[in-house]
């Protein structure tokens, strides 16, 4: 799927899809299971989700079997603009909080320990370059990181032998174009998962 047009009217577009979508069992299932699959890969303990908001991809049945397999799942919380990504321990736990998605309450965890990080968006491009809402959260969260070795890594006084972080993004698969707008200082996901692909998209490791 191709648009040539500015962020904001794609973004319009690709929300007016998504918010009418009738989403099956099965696709949730198949990225759910693509995921999980890729956690066993990397061999992944310490998983940043989202909880999910107008339609977006549901990550509750990730979440719960993360959290069955003793993973350790952190979610977002907003506060002065900036998230902060907070330890769960039951998915039953959260309160309403920023635009009214529920968020954890709790201590912050140390980014540097980070495994994964699932990144939400309206829609992803194949070079796993995202557009957003609008707001800039996950912009300002993704900049905590820094490029070594001409690989994205994690900002850490500790160098730690083979630390990767991975960026993830969640989508149906008409939320995959072709190419979207993006600046030179936009940070591409490593890989998007959509009910019928795994995208790896080129960022690379550390």
């Amino acid at each position: 799927m191709v648009f040539n047009e500015d962020k904001n009217s794609i973004r319009k577009k690709i929300l007016s899809i998504r918010e009418t979508y009738r989403v099956s069992n099965e696709e949730i299932e198949r990225i759910k299971e693509k995921f999980l699959s890729l956690v066993d890969k990397y061999k992944s303990n310490v998983i940043l989700l989202y909880y999910p908001h107008r339609n977006e991809v549901d990550t509750k049945p990730i979440i719960r079997e993360l959290l069955k397999r003793k993973k350790t799942v952190l979610l977002p919380k907003v506060e002065k603009n900036r998230i902060l990504p907070i330890f769960i321990s039951d998915i039953s736990d959260l309160k309403e909080g920023f635009a009214g998605i529920k968020e954890p309450e709790g201590k912050v965890y140390p980014k540097e320990k980070i495994d994964i990080v699932v990144v939400p968006a309206v829609a992803y491009d194949r070079k796993g370059y995202r557009l957003g809402y609008g707001k800039g959260f996950y912009d300002r969260f993704l900049k905590d990181f820094q490029n070594l070795k001409g690989k994205l890594c994690f900002k850490t006084k500790v160098r730690r032998n083979r630390f990767e972080t991975q960026l993830i993004g969640l989508a149906y698969d008409f939320q995959v174009l072709d190419k979207l707008p993006h600046e030179k200082h936009d940070i591409p996901v490593d890989i998007i998962i959509t009910p019928k692909e795994v995208i790896k998209t080129g960022r690379g490791n550390c």
